[in-house]
């Protein structure tokens, strides 16, 4: 028989717990009291203030319970094979393998409860009734840009976690996909990258203490894999800014065979969604399932759609980047590594900095990445890198499709131009724009294009720089154009959202850089593609890839949703997306529901080698 004992978090906490063990163990609660500088007792059992629910107090209280309950439950039944701990609960886990003492444990989350109670004010939203795939797709498709997923909890019950007013605002995109949407009661955005401040405070307070190896098997809530024995402090700051993966932490252990489940601590929370895991326990890799049930459903899938449709591979643009994109694949993968290796070589010929070392230095995963030298040349070899991923296992595509500065990758694809010779230019038109055409932006609007034609004063001195499906359009202008546009259309209950980037694309600001491109263009060599290649920008097929195409592609609007439109009535195609956050796949969802087939490759939320491996078996099934 194997077991797992797991501590609850947040929100299991209530009035009255724990009375009889602060008795029990009165030498470690007096201790804890001191450390505090209040009693814990009080606040547990009597709370006369009423704040025990308040972040700061609640976060000790709770693991002060939990641990108490946990020695008891320990010298009366023994120690489980495996600990684990849902968010605040890993705290305890932690304490239960090892990793500190009762009064370090306390000081701990004492501090990571003040930290997080003064966090920029946020929110948090159960979705329930939904699955982690259709709730990732609905917010890849969405202009909430600052809403991230806090907790996978089981196959139906996610979390979200991000800013106030878009939290507010998307409570009808869940419930028209058939979730119901639950407000929590908590004043800022945990798990999510809004903590990125909190994170890197109680990373430099962790620091002052030392931490022992670990006794017993514990899961990390931000791997859903055992944590290693030594050096894992990086792991325990993690868990703020990162998902709680508790579905798949609780699947890979059933996997495992873990067979007995029981909860210490208040409440009875896990334990429910432990049931109803078991029920219906995450698809796994074969590698990690021990099974081929996710191969076989990914081949049925397939024997659903059209009969041979034709394989299009799509690459993205600008908006879609973000520090350590493909950082799981690049360590993992050996293909992918050395398409990234032979970018990186490439840009480093070109402008003396390393792009694979920028982009996966943890201290830059805070951080928006807006330097478009670095964005440019990223977003191009990731492409690139997944193109080669695919390749290696065999599959050919039938044609490709570029939206923007995907056209640059995909003309490398198609055969027309040299990988270097693309990087190249890449890099040449991120510095020419870089240097004369700044201060400006994009905002994603989740409304019809018709509402910019009816609204002309609105949009004043703003240009349509794409359309995306009947439902999402972009447009480009000055930055404090931008900013009165989205106050103005958040008065009237439009949603969007200002993307990730500093130049607006699509539009005259471009101009300043034709003449210089246009040059730089015409002399790198190019010739006839080998495969069919397609243009969002064009809205159909690329005759060239030449320095007029390429000036086009940076200048003129993108229509992607006339494409797609155009290629599925032609003849049945699979559309595949090679891009950082799968968001081509979700406008071809929320454009055309289940009409047109496509699939994604990655995403922002990480878990990318599960997502390319379930790819991969789709494909060649």
């Amino acid at each position: 028989m194997t077991t797992v004992w797991a501590f609850p978090g947040q929100g299991s906490q209530r009035k009255g717990m724990g009375a009889a063990l602060f008795e029990r163990h009165a030498s470690l609660v007096r201790r804890a009291d001191e450390v505090l500088g209040y009693s814990l007792r009080t606040l547990c059992v009597e709370d006369p203030d009423g704040v025990l629910g308040q972040t700061r107090y609640t976060q000790p209280a709770l693991f002060a319970v939990s641990a108490l309950t946990f020695l008891d439950k320990r010298d009366a039944a023994g120690v489980p094979d495996v600990y684990a701990g849902h968010s605040l609960g890993e705290f305890n886990a932690l304490f239960a393998a090892g990793a500190f003492d009762f009064e370090t444990g306390i000081a701990l989350v004492d501090k990571r409860g003040k930290l997080m109670s003064e966090a920029p004010r946020g929110a948090m939203a159960a979705v329930i009734g939904l699955t982690e795939d259709t709730v990732r797709d609905l917010l890849a498709a969405s202009p909430f840009a600052d809403i991230d997923l806090a907790n996978i909890n089981s196959p139906s019950q996610m979390v979200i976690s991000g800013d106030y007013a878009q939290i507010a605002a998307c409570e009808p995109m869940f419930a028209e996909a058939g979730g119901r949407f639950v407000r929590l009661d908590v004043s800022a955005a945990f798990h999510s990258r809004a903590m990125r401040g909190v994170e890197s405070e109680f990373a430099a307070f962790l620091s002052g203490f030392e931490l022992r190896p670990l006794a017993a098997e514990v899961i990390a809530n931000c791997t859903a894999r055992p944590y290693p024995a030594t050096g894992y402090a990086d792991l325990i700051a993690r868990q703020i800014t990162q998902p709680v993966r508790w579905y798949e932490s609780m699947s890979r252990l059933l996997a495992r065979g873990v067979d007995t489940f029981a909860e210490v601590g208040p409440g009875e929370v896990l334990t429910g969604l432990f049931a109803k895991i078991r029920k219906a326990p995450m698809a796994l890799p074969a590698e990690d399932a021990g099974s081929d049930a996710a191969t076989d459903a990914a081949a049925a899938a397939i024997a659903a759609a059209p009969a041979r449709p034709k394989l299009v591979f799509m690459y993205s643009g600008q908006g879609s980047q973000y520090y350590a994109m493909g950082k799981e694949l690049y360590q993992t993968h050996a293909v992918f590594r050395a398409a990234m290796d032979e970018c990186d070589a490439i840009y480093g010929r070109l402008t003396g900095r390393s792009m694979v070392s920028e982009l996966y230095d943890d201290a830059n995963r805070h951080r928006d990445l807006t330097d478009i030298l670095l964005s440019h040349p990223a977003l191009f070899s990731i492409g690139y890198a997944l193109t080669q991923v695919l390749l290696d296992a065999g599959i050919r595509p039938d044609a490709v499709l570029g939206y923007s500065l995907g056209e640059y990758v995909a003309s490398t694809v198609s055969g027309a131009m040299r990988c270097e010779d693309a990087l190249r230019l890449v890099v040449h038109q991120a510095t020419l724009v870089r240097a004369n055409a700044g201060g400006g932006g994009m905002l994603s609007v989740l409304a019809p294009v018709a509402h910019m034609h009816a609204n002309p004063a609105l949009y004043d001195g703003c240009i349509l720089a794409s359309v995306n499906f009947d439902g999402n359009f972009v447009v480009s202008a000055d930055a404090g154009t931008l900013r009165a546009l989205k106050r103005a259309l958040d008065a009237q209950s439009v949603v969007s959202s200002i993307l990730p980037v500093e130049h607006s694309f699509h539009s005259p600001a471009m101009d300043a850089i034709e003449d210089e491109f246009r040059r730089f263009a015409a002399d790198l060599e190019t010739g006839p593609a080998t495969l069919p290649a397609y243009s969002a920008m064009r809205a159909g097929p690329v005759e060239r890839f030449d320095a007029d195409h390429f000036w086009n592609v940076i200048r003129r609007p993108v229509e992607f949703h006339k494409l797609v439109g155009a290629l599925h009535e032609r003849e049945p195609c699979r559309f595949i997306d090679l891009s950082p956050t799968g968001t081509l796949s979700s406008f071809i969802k929320y454009g055309y529901g289940g009409r047109v087939v496509h699939a994604a490759s990655m995403n922002q939320f990480g878990r990318d080698a599960a997502t390319v491996s379930k790819l991969l078996a789709e494909l060649t099934a």
